[in-house]
């Protein structure tokens, strides 16, 4: 008789999400078995719960890809890994053989392999890291020192580190970053962290620019002020803006990061738009004010390592703000539209039950 679990599967209309009885995934000889602990609700998540029907999702899906587990199951062939030990996992791996997966890219292969997309996430009990993601590193040992609600924003953070080290920054690089959300934050950090001058966060939402004065923004301004560009401008003054970086999903945004920015200052368009969302370029302020324009897409598994190791000086555990129990994972995807939220995570495994190191070698 098959062992089954609890998960949580996405039909692919808007909010048909169904808590099943389904079978635990079988270990192959190279495959290991997560026991999962908790697991964080993404944008990416809420985006295609609520509105359904993305093309690049299998159907069903267990959704989610910021997971946090433990080894509960190893196939015969795996080495470097113990049951019991306590990893997060790298969302995404590519193909190993293209030429973006040999130049560290596997964001970028064709073929690439995305947890709660087109293969089982993490909103069950257990989750299936197949042979080819372990060869490809996506299981992540994680130090004491990082909890399990710091250690689902390694994703996102790992997305923002890597569009950072995509344009470079350089020490003492003035920034503004748009959006005061939880990527806002996270810009916000790491550029701190990597050497950046003066960090402004600029968003429509007042009352959230508090929060990013509390996460160590040296100004912050409001697109509903009057005469907010001119502030800004103020505030630079000479040095300008040497960066700026968008982490809203809205046209204006992209507008006002290319308009604000330096001559010879780059601008990192992160936060996607609705498909079909075009802007008209004059191509000539491109030529002259010699701007760059970068945009990015996802982490890879080398930046998720990175901030593993950076977690612990970060201080993740700011972002958790709202925990719900598996049973109540519907509430949890409600509640991403709370405006006072930033990463809500869902606890599949009781924090109180001791880990049951079991060790099948036969699967």
């Amino acid at each position: 008789m098959k062992e089954m679990m609890k998960a949580a599967l996405f039909y692919g209309d808007r909010e048909d999400l169904r808590l099943e009885e389904v079978p635990v995934p079988e270990v192959g000889d190279g495959d290991i078995l997560l026991k999962i602990r908790i697991c964080g609700i993404c944008g990416s998540d809420s985006r295609y719960y609520f509105h359904g029907n993305e093309p690049r999702y299998k159907k069903p899906v267990i959704l989610g890809h910021e997971v946090v587990g433990n080894i509960y199951r190893m196939g015969k062939d795996v080495k470097g890994y113990s049951t019991g030990e306590r990893v997060a996992v790298a969302p995404i791996y590519g193909c190993g053989k293209c030429g973006h997966c040999l130049s560290g890219l596997e964001n970028l292969c064709r073929h690439v392999v995305v947890f709660g997309t087109n293969f089982d996430g993490g909103f069950a009990q257990y989750m299936l890291i197949p042979q080819k993601g372990i060869e490809r590193g996506v299981l992540v040992k994680l130090a004491d020192t990082v909890a399990d609600e710091a250690a689902t924003m390694l994703e996102p953070f790992s997305c923002a580190l890597h569009g950072l080290r995509k344009i470079g920054i350089g020490p003492g690089d003035t920034a503004a970053v748009f959006g005061s959300g939880p990527l806002g934050l996270a810009f916000l950090l790491l550029l701190k962290k990597l050497g950046a001058g003066k960090v402004a966060v600029i968003a429509r939402a007042g009352d959230k620019l508090q929060r990013a004065e509390e996460f160590g923004a040296d100004a912050t301004f409001s697109t509903r002020e009057e005469g907010w560009k001119e502030k800004v401008r103020g505030y630079f003054k000479d040095d300008g803006i040497n960066i700026t970086v968008t982490a809203a999903s809205t046209l204006p945004v992209l507008e006002y990061s290319m308009e604000l920015v330096k001559r010879g200052g780059k601008i990192l368009v992160f936060s996607g738009l609705p498909t079909g969302t075009k802007i008209e370029v004059d191509p000539n302020y491109l030529h002259y004010n010699e701007l760059s324009i970068n945009g990015t897409i996802d982490s890879t598994i080398d930046d998720y390592k990175r901030m593993a190791l950076m977690a612990p000086y970060l201080g993740l555990e700011r972002f958790a703000t709202h925990m719900f129990s598996f049973d109540e994972i519907r509430k949890g995807f409600q509640a991403t539209r709370d405006k006072d939220r930033l990463r809500i995570n869902i606890r599949i495994m009781d924090k109180d039950t001791d880990f049951d190191t079991e060790v099948r070698h036969d699967m």
